[in-house]
């Protein structure tokens, strides 16, 4: 379980076409003018479903909720408890329904794995133990002794465990609260220390646990019941609390709750606190039942108790959920942020009736656990490419270089299912947690947390957003505050004398570094800077946008010679030929020097007659504009969204 601490769907993304896809993922790593402090912000847009990988793409994480998402919400349930409901109702509200009944009268204990796979320090002092504690176990309170093996001790006796460098043994020293050494033994395969009295507490000193707050010392691994140390198969020990289910739910509940909280949450979380501790009891299991982490529920042992937790689990005394007469898997989890989840779209396996998505919504449509810290989140932005290590890292997938990330299959309230990342070596998928816990794990700290699978990607944009003007003297620039951008130098020349915005359409980026070549995007062009040609006309050329557009479409059909005339002409380079209007704009505005060779046929396309140039599409629009129905489409605008730098 989880310790105490809306979203929009999401749309498909195009298919991107292959070169787009290239151009893509080249790197863009220069930006010809850096943006000062002083440029208007970017406006965070939500990423598709689908994301091309590219070098120069900064994103963010923002996210929902906290935990899982399936069962109850615990700061669900403090929203709840603060406007009276009662614990039934809270129980109830996100148990679909279920009921509170007792379970069987007799005393059920639960085996609590608290420590795993330690080797004590050596007995010689050559070594010291697997996490630089030493291997005490002390007996607080009152009389206590090793089952079978010693007598009645003390309190404040001790066990000290040592082993032995290259052999499987583990020496256990009897220490009497002196230090003096009483009794000395080989461990057995399993030795269960028991307390004598009602108020002997165990402590097991080299579980290494947090204190409870910045004055406490003493560690939490102070427990009631038995403790049992085994020997396991790679010649380790791990160590299990034996005690009673009540004893158990008291130390859980404060360590899954702040006791502060309203009384009914508090009851709600022993509830449920129980009864996930009653049906993930293990007979079959040979030596624990539960762990004391989040995989099971947070158990920090007796020092944790409280007194209106104890309250709260004496006032529920013996009560379960159950769903027709059975107790319930409760699964609960830290803040919802107005819906739950079904199991099966978590966890997988078969539906269980009572664990439906809850809209946990109160009735003006505000989310009960509104007030959690962590109902709305968000990770600083990175580049996309630091998601990369996430999936080379998987076993058996040599993935190569990371082109698309697919983040399409979600549950109803929006939470991650697996994300599907493809290479160019193949494709491999992640589930929604693996995911989550590979981010939080191999990701630069700095970028923060991931705190669920709720979640979406924003970006900005970086290379359209709008800049200052740069008033370069000499008129070296020339700024366009209808988008926000310069033209300048090279570029500037060439765009003024070769018809301005009316030709071009109005810049949409700076300069900036593509594929290694200087280029600046206009709604219907692409400039490059060829600084080989320095000195001659090709020194700035236009680039084939209309080549790049239609890619994945060529070739287009093409038609049989003909002799050229004044309304039609046959390109023999290309195939392809133009007629009447479109061969008079053609002709008109620059001809091949301007708009490339034909690489289609006029065709009709969404309602519009249109024919493709390795530099432009023309559209034939008579109705919209009766005085020149000629038009050149905004194919930069256009490419710049197909490969995912502009939204």
């Amino acid at each position: 379980m989880t310790s105490w601490q809306a979203l929009r769907p999401w749309p498909r993304a195009r298919v991107v076409p292959a070169r787009a896809r290239a151009l893509a993922l080249a790197a863009l790593a220069l930006l010809a003018v850096a943006t000062p402090v002083t440029a208007p912000a970017a406006a965070a847009v939500a990423a598709p479903a689908v994301i091309p990988v590219r070098a120069e793409t900064f994103v963010k994480v923002e996210g929902h909720g906290w935990g899982h998402g399936v069962g109850m919400s615990q700061w669900g349930a403090r929203g709840r408890a603060l406007a009276g409901q009662t614990a039934e109702q809270i129980v109830k509200a996100y148990y679909t329904g279920s009921e509170i009944h007792p379970l069987p009268a007799e005393p059920t204990t639960i085996r609590v794995l608290v420590d795993s796979d330690y080797r004590p320090p050596a007995s010689d002092g050559s070594a010291a133990s697997s996490n630089k504690l030493l291997g005490d176990i002390i007996g607080l309170g009152g009389e206590w002794a090793v089952a079978g093996v010693t007598p009645n001790l003390p309190a404040g006796a001790r066990l000290r465990l040592v082993s032995f460098p290259g052999q499987r043994r583990i020496g256990v020293h009897v220490l009497n609260a002196a230090g003096e050494k009483l009794q000395v033994f080989d461990l057995p395969g399993l030795m269960e220390v028991v307390p004598q009295t009602p108020t002997t507490r165990l402590q097991v000193w080299y579980k290494r646990t947090p204190p409870k707050d910045a004055k406490q010392t003493q560690f939490f691994d102070v427990y009631r019941g038995s403790v049992r140390v085994y020997i396991n198969a790679a010649g380790l020990l791990d160590t299990v609390n034996v005690l009673g289910l009540e004893d158990y739910v008291r130390s859980v509940v404060p360590s899954e709750m702040p006791s502060h909280w309203p009384a009914e949450a508090l009851r709600a979380q022993t509830l449920a606190v129980r009864t996930y501790g009653v049906t993930s009891l293990r007979p079959e299991h040979p030596v624990w039942d539960v762990d004391d982490t989040t995989n099971f529920q947070v158990y920090l042992g007796a020092n944790h108790e409280t007194g209106p937790t104890d309250a709260a689990v004496a006032a529920t005394k013996n009560l379960a959920i159950t769903y027709q007469g059975q107790p319930i898997r409760a699964y609960f989890f830290s803040t919802a942020n107005g819906h739950t989840d079904a199991n099966e779209d978590v966890f997988g396996g078969p539906p269980l009736p009572y664990l439906r998505p809850v809209a946990d919504v109160d009735p003006s449509g505000k989310p009960w656990d509104w007030e959690s810290p962590r109902a709305v989140w968000e990770t600083k932005e990175f580049r996309l490419t630091e998601l990369t290590p996430l999936f080379n890292t998987i076993p058996g997938h040599g993935l190569g270089e990371i082109r698309m990330l697919d983040f399409s299959k979600r549950t109803m309230s929006g939470r991650l299912r697996s994300v599907v990342a493809t290479g160019s070596n193949g494709q491999a998928t992640l589930s929604s947690w693996e995911f989550v816990r590979r981010f939080n794990a191999l990701t630069n700290r700095d970028i923060g947390t991931m705190l669920s699978t709720r979640f979406t990607l924003t970006f900005r944009y970086p290379l359209t957003q709008p800049v200052p003007p740069l008033n370069l003297p000499g008129g070296q620039s020339l700024y366009f505050p209808q988008t926000g951008h310069n033209v300048r130098h090279a570029f500037l020349a060439y765009f003024t004398r070769r018809g301005g915005v009316a030709a071009f359409g109005l810049p949409l980026t700076e300069e900036f570094t593509q594929n290694g070549r200087t280029v600046q995007y206009f709604e219907r062009a692409r400039l490059e800077y060829h600084p080989e040609q320095a000195g001659t006309p090709f020194e700035v050329q236009l680039g084939l946008l209309g080549d790049l557009v239609t890619e994945d479409r060529r070739p287009f059909p093409g038609v049989a010679s003909f002799p050229s005339g004044p309304e039609h002409r046959y390109f023999p380079e290309t195939g392809h030929s133009a007629h009447f209007a479109f061969l008079a704009y053609f002709e008109a505005n620059g001809g091949i020097a301007r708009f490339g060779h034909p690489v289609s046929e006029e065709f009709t396309e969404n309602g519009v007659t249109v024919q493709f140039f390795q530099r432009a599409r023309l559209e034939y629009r008579p109705l919209q504009h009766p005085a020149q129905p000629v038009q050149e489409a905004h194919l930069g605008r256009e490419y710049l969204r197909q490969i995912g730098l502009m939204g």
